[in-house]
């Protein structure tokens, strides 16, 4: 964790939230409640509060979670955010791997959740001792994930009508969290040509098209897309894994969550590593044991993978002129620059076991030839997570070029 992350909250509950939440609360349990401590929960600009109430109620139980809205202009915020959150755990809610919505307070901008528990999470168990504890709880992940597409494929309807309570208003804007570099294909182009990387030129079109025509069709593998599958975001519960931090998810191409697997963790960069190629073969056949029921999506299932792979690498792609940026920190250009071609390596693998999107394959692949040639030390092996390391900590960092 960066140490401005690990300071003072920044999104402490307000006087008047607190007064608020305390009426919402006597809402639902027919009484009065008395705060008797509150426990931030996350990093110091994740707005979320553990409040422990000063009895047991009924329906709330000894504490809830408190998430509040961000604020626009420092950094990440506004309205959307905390609404898709909602949107996305109440159309979710049947699938028992997330919390609940207890109440939503629009106006003064907070959702009070149900307490999932104080559990270690994922990344924690990866960055732990044990293989056995890293492993179960990695297929579980996977499940979970399974588990939630499972109940939301198909449900495009039933999603619009949970967006209905805010009028759409600046929710349904998460809908390309995850595929911005398809949609802003000449930013890629640029890139490449700036710094001097093979150009992707028109041998891609067919493949962008076929990209941009499966993200828009919400028929076409769509679900509930969490988007932010890290590590973090799981906690590892005594009778399954529960998923937290909805607000980037959206309804779309489920592929997107599901190369989380494969890859893994694309978006994750405090702690980057890699899992076991066995660990990732669990996983993935829980993942489809409990996408059993989208029938729709397994006939397809090689495909779907490899779409939304290819999604999520070419929004990667967009960070080329920060990986070629000369203020960056020795460890952060060395792993930027491997966590890319790595990620280009599984999903070159995976497009060439569903047999789609050569093209894009090739060019991925010529580029990261061209980085490794630039920078040798992103062509050194990905490190493994300590849980499956034979012995102490992460493989050692190669000197970055």
């Amino acid at each position: 964790m960066d140490s401005a992350k690990s300071s003072v909250p920044q999104y402490s509950l307000t006087e008047q939230r607190r007064e608020a939440v305390l009426e919402a609360l006597a809402g639902l349990c027919g009484q009065r409640a008395a705060i008797v401590e509150e426990r931030h929960v996350g990093h110091s600009w994740a707005p979320v509060t553990r409040v422990l109430l000063d009895a047991q109620y009924d329906g709330l139980g000894r504490s809830v979670i408190v998430k509040t809205r961000r604020v626009d202009g420092e950094g990440f915020g506004g309205p959307a955010h905390l609404r898709r959150e909602i949107v996305g755990l109440r159309f979710s809610r049947t699938t028992g791997i997330a919390a609940q919505v207890l109440h939503v307070d629009d106006m003064n901008g907070f959702v009070i959740q149900s307490d999932l528990g104080s559990w270690p999470t994922l990344e924690s168990v990866l960055l732990g001792n044990n293989a056995t504890c890293a492993t179960e709880a990695t297929v579980g992940f996977a499940r979970a994930v399974g588990r939630l597409h499972s109940a939301t494929a198909g449900r495009h309807d039933d999603y619009r009508a949970a967006l209905a309570g805010f009028g759409d208003a600046d929710v349904s804007t998460g809908g390309r969290v995850g595929s911005q570099g398809i949609w802003r294909w000449q930013e890629v182009e640029r890139a490449c040509d700036g710094l001097g990387f093979p150009e992707p030129g028109r041998a891609l079109d067919d493949d962008i098209g076929r990209l941009r025509a499966d993200l828009d069709d919400p028929r076409q593998h769509g679900g509930l897309v969490h988007h932010d599958l890290n590590p973090t975001n799981a906690l590892v519960a005594d009778d399954g894994i529960r998923l937290v931090d909805f607000e980037g998810c959206s309804f779309g191409h489920i592929g997107m969550d599901a190369s989380f697997l494969h890859f893994p963790f694309p978006t994750y960069s405090a702690h980057w590593a890699v899992l076991p190629s066995s660990v990732v073969e669990s996983a993935e056949i829980a993942y489809q044991e409990e996408l059993g029921a989208a029938r729709d999506a397994l006939v397809h299932y090689d495909e779907m993978l490899a779409v939304g792979a290819a999604t999520l690498l070419v929004t990667r792609t967009l960070r080329l002129p920060l990986l070629a940026s000369p203020g960056q920190s020795a460890h952060d250009r060395w792993r930027r620059r491997a966590q890319l071609v790595q990620q280009i390596e599984v999903f070159r693998r995976l497009a060439d076991r569903a047999g789609v999107l050569p093209a894009m394959s090739t060019w991925l692949g010529r580029l990261a030839e061209a980085m490794v040639e630039r920078w040798p030390a992103a062509g050194s092996p990905p490190p493994i997570f300590p849980a499956f390391a034979i012995s102490g900590p992460l493989t050692p960092e190669p000197l970055a070029s």
